[in-house]
């Protein structure tokens, strides 16, 4: 058995952001390739003095890797940049 291979725009893939008081923002993606398999959706900041905010990302891995991505303490994200998940080398 197999589980075959698909992209994010195949499986209708989408992410729902909500802050639980009303705000809520529908991310659909729409990476329509069969070789990406990371994506970093969105940054959630929670040192910001007004409360939490989050901000729309969207970054694919690179293709035909399978690094995760790494968060840095300053917000930003490197994609490919962590161990391989899925496989072991």
């Amino acid at each position: 058995m197999r589980n075959g291979i698909g992209s994010f725009a195949d499986f209708g893939a989408k992410v729902i952001v909500t802050d639980g008081r009303g705000s809520t923002v529908t991310v659909p993606l729409f990476e329509n390739t069969r070789t990406r398999f990371w994506v970093a959706i969105a940054l959630a900041d929670f040192t910001s003095p007004d409360g939490v905010s989050i901000r729309h990302v969207e970054a694919y891995s690179s293709r035909m890797t399978e690094r995760r991505p790494v968060l840095h303490r300053d917000g930003s994200i490197r994609m490919n940049g962590g161990p391989v998940e899925f496989k072991r080398r």
